[in-house]
C-alpha cells in the first residue's frame, strides 16, 4: 500500500518530473515555496545526471538540505556542519536504503533490479518511486533532528 509521499511522487512522476526535481519540489512545497528556476535546474541531476551515475533521488536529496544549510545571499554563510548531515543523507543512502548491496548508482540500481539502464528516469520496475520517497523522507528526517524546520528555510532572495 502507497502512502501519502509515494502516492505525491507518482503523481508528480506522472506530471513528467525527474527523481531529483520531485524531491525538490517536495521540499520547496513544503516551505510553502514554487521556484521554477532552480526545478528546471534540477533536471540535469535525473538519471544520474544522464549518464546513470549517481542516483538523482539521492543527489536531489543532497541538493534539498543544501537548500536549508548553504550560501544563497552574498552577506550570507554556510551553516557549519552542513556537509556533515550531507554526509548522513549518503551513508543512509548507502546502507539503508540499498543495503550496502550495490553502489549508489542509476545504473547500479537498475541493473540490481534485472533492467537495463536507458535513461527512462522513475521507471517504477525498478523502485525508483519508492526511492525518492524514502530519500525525501529521510532528508526531512537528518534536517529536524540537527534543529532545522524543513517548513521555513532561508530567506528568499
Amino acid at each position: 500500500m502507497l502512502d501519502d509521499t509515494q502516492i505525491t511522487v507518482m503523481e508528480l512522476a506522472g506530471q513528467g518530473y525527474s527523481c531529483a526535481q520531485i524531491v525538490m519540489l517536495m521540499g520547496l512545497r513544503t516551505m510553502g515555496r514554487d521556484n521554477a528556476d532552480l526545478t528546471r535546474a534540477m533536471a540535469a541531476l535525473a538519471n544520474g545526471a544522464s549518464s546513470g551515475d549517481l542516483c538523482g533521488a539521492l543527489t536531489g536529496g543532497l541538493c534539498l538540505m543544501s537548500l536549508h544549510t548553504g550560501k544563497g545571499l552574498d552577506d550570507e554563510r554556510p551553516v557549519l556542519g552542513g556537509r556533515t548531515l550531507a554526509g548522513a543523507l549518503i551513508k543512509w543512502f548507502r546502507e539503508e536504503e540499498l543495503k550496502g548491496q550495490i553502489a549508489p548508482t542509476c545504473r547500479a540500481i537498475f541493473e540490481a533490479a534485472g533492467v537495463a539502464f536507458t535513461g527512462n528516469d522513475m521507471d517504477p520496475s525498478v523502485g525508483c518511486g519508492g526511492l525518492v520517497a524514502h530519500t525525501w523522507a529521510k532528508a526531512m528526517e537528518i534536517l529536524q533532528e540537527n534543529g532545522f524546520d524543513p517548513t521555513e528555510g532561508r530567506p528568499e532572495s
